[in-house]
């Protein structure tokens, strides 16, 4: 792992790190008040706003706890870290189990966390600054106010973005999401279907814009205009996806065919149309991304895109236990195994 330097170098010579009376300075508190917050300590008495500062103060001027530089130097925790944004996801349950092999063959463990856990950065400071992990897996998912906190985490210890392209000095480990959605549409496309809509993931989420860039691509290729009632946001839930079906079912001209962004939002598009009469595949052809394990038990079973996501999990543990997360910035394509169209139930020609 890559060494946190403690040493700043001014015009030829050495001046001190930051310590914790300059963090106290800077934000207006006691020494004491401030080793406290940072500790993560819970029954500390401060108000939101107080701690807000001192976090602030100590990011401004790079502050690194002592212990948090002697391990960086001396040990190892034997743990790596992954971040997702929802750990009941069985999407996310793939990518963890690609990691954990790559893992267990290091000699390591695996500790999952849900981000939505740790919003707060003194405890996010326990985790990564503390000593706790080696480095840290972050899968990226489009809510902004939670990726932000990666870039906290990365001061202190090692981090690959998981299912992302490499953002600023960060490397990311990504599928192919375009050849992915390029391929459910040249199937609803070859069944004869011209009115597809697109449910999307969070909006500004990277993984959805490429998956409806080959979407929009597709439609132009064959010919297609594009309503814009067609293309709803959605989410990473089967709530979203029932939502998103809701306002497409509203959409005039009506879709005959859907291309869902992934497995689980499927299940609630699935669920919205036939709370609205409308039967699948017999009115309405849905395809979606990822073949998750209940994808073929669905009614009907559920035509998708396969992605290799244990690989993709493998592949971005490794790159940071080979420390080539340090190395600099890259976008690492996992395109082998490559997308496969596995065509199920729900899927037919559109009704004449």
């Amino acid at each position: 792992m890559s060494v946190l330097r403690q040493e700043v170098i001014v015009s030829g010579r050495t001046r001190r790190p930051p310590g914790l009376a300059d963090v106290a300075r800077q934000a207006g508190v006691s020494p004491s008040l401030v080793s406290r917050i940072l500790r993560g300590d819970e029954t500390v008495r401060a108000r939101e706003d107080t701690r807000r500062r001192v976090l602030k103060a100590a990011e401004q001027i790079g502050y690194v706890p002592h212990q948090l530089a002697r391990n960086l130097r001396t040990s190892r925790a034997g743990c790596i870290g992954l971040v997702v944004h929802d750990v009941g996801n069985p999407i996310y349950g793939e990518i963890v189990r690609g990691a954990q092999r790559a893992v267990s063959r290091a000699g390591s463990i695996l500790m999952v966390a849900d981000a939505e856990a740790i919003t707060d950065q003194a405890r996010l400071l326990q985790i990564a600054g503390g000593g706790r992990v080696d480095g840290l897996l972050w899968q990226m998912a489009g809510h902004a106010e939670l990726d932000e906190l990666v870039r906290v985490a990365a001061r202190y210890v090692p981090v690959v973005l998981v299912n992302s392209e490499s953002e600023g000095e960060l490397t990311g480990v990504h599928l192919d999401d375009e050849r992915a959605a390029e391929l459910a549409m040249g199937h609803l496309l070859e069944l004869g279907h011209e009115r597809i809509g697109f449910v999307s993931g969070v909006p500004g989420s990277r993984v959805s814009e490429r998956r409806r860039r080959s979407y929009r691509q597709a439609l132009r290729a064959a010919g297609i205009r594009r309503h814009a009632a067609w293309d709803v946001e959605g989410g990473w839930d089967p709530g979203s996806g029932h939502h998103a079906m809701e306002r497409l079912l509203r959409a005039r001209p009506r879709v005959t065919a859907v291309l869902v962004t992934n497995a689980v939002v499927a299940t609630g598009v699935i669920s919205a149309a036939y709370d609205a009469g409308v039967h699948v595949p017999d009115d309405l052809s849905v395809v979606a991304i990822h073949d998750i394990w209940f994808a073929e038990r669905l009614t009907p079973p559920l035509t998708v895109v396969r992605l290799p996501l244990e690989d993709m999990g493998e592949r971005a543990a490794q790159v940071l236990l080979d420390e080539d997360a340090s190395a600099g910035p890259a976008s690492i394509a996992v395109a082998e195994p490559a997308p496969e169209l596995v065509v199920r139930a729900s899927t037919a020609p559109p009704s004449r």
